[in-house]
């Protein structure tokens, strides 16, 4: 997949460049950039919220831990997605959820109370920010339709069309985005559920697996499993 433009993510990121140029600059003076090493936790699920994300390079795992203990994975979001922008308009401004590097990862950290009083003077950017949110929102909801009423190869095999570039409708090799078993918990189905379904669509000659690149050799064949 392309990889988005975030060397001035001020006017690349929709919900920055929409805002008023001095609010950007306001904004901008008080944002900073960091780098997590794989693995390196940017903040745990319960901690204050007091800024929201935009990942510039990398991966970031957004989890939740079950009362059992269990990690669940709730999103992988990469190059150019923001993240806890909403966190801003709770009553109780905590984290929901738990933010890892999968990747060596660079971010943007975005301070949320000038962002909050430049959308108190931008009816456009508010506009623009429900929009975003809404998007979002429907987004999740397929999610849940999909995790709730799909059987685990459909899931898969979804997942594995829509890493295709848009370009390609054939053929095409895709890098999985996150090591293995965190793309299992990601679509609800075990590493070893996964395991077994990547070898049936490989033994189908549907697609090759090499590590985390996997070849699609027939997406015609892989739309008709789901």
């Amino acid at each position: 997949m392309n990889k988005p433009d975030t060397h001035n993510p001020f006017e690349t990121t929709p919900l920055l460049a929409a805002l008023p140029q001095d609010a950007r600059e306001r904004i901008a003076a008080r944002s900073k950039r960091i780098k997590l090493q794989t693995g390196e936790i940017l903040f745990h699920q319960g901690d204050p919220a007091d800024r929201f994300f935009l990942v510039l390079d990398g991966l970031i795992k957004l989890s939740r831990m079950s009362p059992t203990g269990q990690e669940k994975v709730v999103h992988l979001t990469g190059p150019g997605e923001t993240f806890a922008e909403a966190v801003m308009f709770m009553e109780a401004r905590q984290y929901p959820v738990t933010a890892q590097a999968t990747s060596p990862t660079e971010l943007l950290c975005i301070p949320s109370d000038p962002y909050r009083e430049a959308l108190g003077a931008s009816p456009e950017s508010c506009f623009r920010l429900l929009a975003d949110l809404s998007t979002r929102l429907h987004s999740r909801l397929r999610d849940i339709d999909q995790l709730t009423l799909q059987q685990a190869t459909p899931r898969v095999v979804n997942y594995l069309l829509s890493q295709m570039p848009e370009a390609e409708d054939r053929r095409a090799v895709i890098t999985l985005r996150a090591p293995k078993h965190v793309l299992a918990s990601r679509l609800s189905i075990t590493p070893e559920t996964l395991s077994r379904i990547l070898h049936g669509l490989s033994d189908a000659a549907l697609i090759r697996v090499d590590g985390r690149e996997i070849e699609i050799l027939d997406a015609d064949g892989l739309r008709a499993q789901r």
